[in-house]
């Protein structure tokens, strides 16, 4: 689906996020600057969290609101073994938590097989491309909802 605007990807955060559970893993996959991040906060405003942004430095932010929510940048990892740094299987995992990753793919080896993979494609300034991926028994539950 192509986004136009900052408003249509509120919206889109807005129709997706009621469909998300907890133990739901969400993995974000963009160029720098794509607006995952962006999405990130779309998603957690709906569910009643002011203050989220990028943890980039911190790796995990976890916020607070109707929902909790695991945010994960997994940017600076360089190695997948870094992944044993943090405590990655209650992110991964997640039993009363939603978990979003950013940069999932520096940790392929150990990322959970139903995950729902968001890709967004950068198409001009406030453009993108926003796909679902149907590879995983949550994504393609989505990507049905979506394509209705």
């Amino acid at each position: 689906m192509i986004i136009k605007n900052l408003e249509e990807l509120k919206k889109f955060a807005y129709k997706f996020a009621p469909l998300l559970k907890e133990g739901d893993v969400i993995n974000l996959k963009g160029d720098m600057g794509a607006g995952k991040t962006t999405l990130t906060g779309y998603i957690s405003e709906y569910f009643a969290i002011e203050d989220s942004s990028s943890p980039t430095f911190a790796i995990v932010n976890i916020y607070e609101g109707d929902k909790k929510i695991y945010h994960l940048d997994l940017y600076r990892f360089d190695d997948p073994e870094e992944i044993f740094d943090i405590d990655f299987e209650e992110y991964f995992y997640p039993e009363d938590a939603i978990t979003i990753l950013e940069w999932a793919e520096n940790v392929r080896p150990y990322l959970p097989e139903d995950m729902i993979n968001i890709s967004i494609e950068k198409l001009g300034e406030n453009e993108r491309e926003i796909t679902i991926d149907s590879g995983s028994i949550r994504g393609s539950e989505i990507n049905e909802y979506f394509s209705n």
